[in-house]
């Protein structure tokens, strides 16, 4: 597995930013709207959790820029896990499911038959792990002054964070 560091920068009254060092020492950056902080670490805890190598960060730490994402026909590059990845951060985020059997019958329901093939099985020690990881690494974010920086090493993991 690829290993990164995350860099967000809480923006001095304009966005923040995402920056990605890759083992080799290349870097991929970008400005954020203001939602996607959260929704990124959250990509993070989710991600580290499940020990997804092809969710989006395991997608940069593989040599995907932060632009490619944006690109046109982006989505229809992604590997399923990926999908599967943004599918679960986005029902996290709405709070569809608060176990993981309930997350678990939101996510088949939100995913395309060809999609539903191979996708996750959370347990419920899954969303423990998730949450744990995700509070903690929000916790450090909104405890960020303007201008300061998180750094996470990805995978994250809990004794790491």
């Amino acid at each position: 597995m690829h290993v990164i560091t995350i860099e967000l920068k809480k923006g001095r009254g304009g966005p923040s930013s995402l920056a990605c060092r890759r083992e080799d020492g290349s870097r991929t950056w970008a400005q954020l709207h203001p939602f996607l902080p959260t929704h990124d670490l959250t990509h993070c805890a989710v991600e580290s959790a499940l020990g997804m190598t092809g969710g989006f960060f395991g997608l940069v730490a593989g040599g995907w820029e932060l632009d490619d994402f944006a690109s046109p026909g982006a989505t229809a590059r992604l590997p399923p896990q990926a999908l599967w990845a943004e599918h679960i951060v986005g029902l996290i985020e709405r709070q569809v499911a608060t176990d993981a059997r309930g997350l678990n019958e939101a996510l088949t329901a939100s995913l395309s038959p060809e999609l539903r093939v191979g996708a996750p099985a959370l347990t419920d020690r899954d969303m423990e792990v998730i949450e744990r990881l995700r509070r903690r690494l929000l916790t450090r974010w909104q405890g960020l002054g303007a201008g300061e920086t998180l750094r996470v090493r990805f995978p994250a993991s809990l004794s790491g964070v």
